[in-house]
């Protein structure tokens, strides 16, 4: 979600580094915020249980609160509703997926209010699957949520690179995002099939692909 349909960023910056760092740094461990940036798309509790050692749990309670207390702050990505709508009106199951916790997860979902609205039919995250990505364990979830047995009818849609080697290792259709924190040289490393600006193009894009 953050990066891709949700816009992280307060006051310039976005919220997941910056919850990282501080968390971190809290606990006098110093990672370079090139590598934190490199683990956007991860299950959170993965990457500080490898990079914070013995402090790992102390760091990753500090890295949820922050997250938590500035929830009311995260707002939608520019275009993502409208993107939602003109799926769901072509009768698209849409489900949002992400590396937060169930506890940030959830109420994040509620806040934005997109299944309530009816722009979503669900939401996944990899603590319910117990995989972080690269592994394809929340998109074959969702696929077999709604009887999906076709790989070549999905769309991976996402802002980092362990996003689209999810979506490349579950065989779907991967489309890379700009909205996010890694720059197009790292996503086209990861392999997407396509690459748009942000989640506003996607109609327009399946539409000439025929996919929609």
């Amino acid at each position: 979600m953050a990066g891709t349909t949700v816009d992280d960023r307060i006051n310039g910056l976005p919220l997941v580094l910056k919850s990282y760092n501080d968390a971190f740094r809290n606990h006098e461990v110093e990672v370079p915020m090139m590598v934190l940036n490199a683990q956007r798309g991860r299950d959170k509790r993965t990457v500080i249980s490898e990079l914070g050692g013995d402090k790992a749990d102390d760091i990753y309670t500090d890295f949820v609160s922050s997250l938590k207390e500035n929830i009311s702050k995260i707002r939608e990505m520019e275009g993502a509703p409208e993107t939602f709508r003109k799926l769901k009106s072509k009768e698209v199951s849409v489900v949002v997926s992400t590396g937060f916790p169930v506890d940030v997860a959830e109420p994040l979902v509620d806040h934005l209010g997109w299944i309530s609205d009816g722009l979503v039919d669900s939401w996944i995250c990899s603590e319910l699957v117990g995989a972080s990505r690269p592994d394809p364990a929340m998109i074959l979830d969702s696929m077999k949520r709604y009887k999906v047995d076709d790989p070549g009818i999905v769309i991976k849609v996402d802002d980092t690179m362990k996003g689209i080697e999810e979506g490349r290792n579950a065989s779907v259709y991967t489309i890379a995002v700009l909205t996010g924190t890694q720059s197009i040289q790292q996503l086209d490393g990861s392999g997407p099939d396509m690459i748009l600006r942000s989640v506003k193009e996607i109609p327009d894009h399946l539409e000439k692909k025929r996919m929609l």
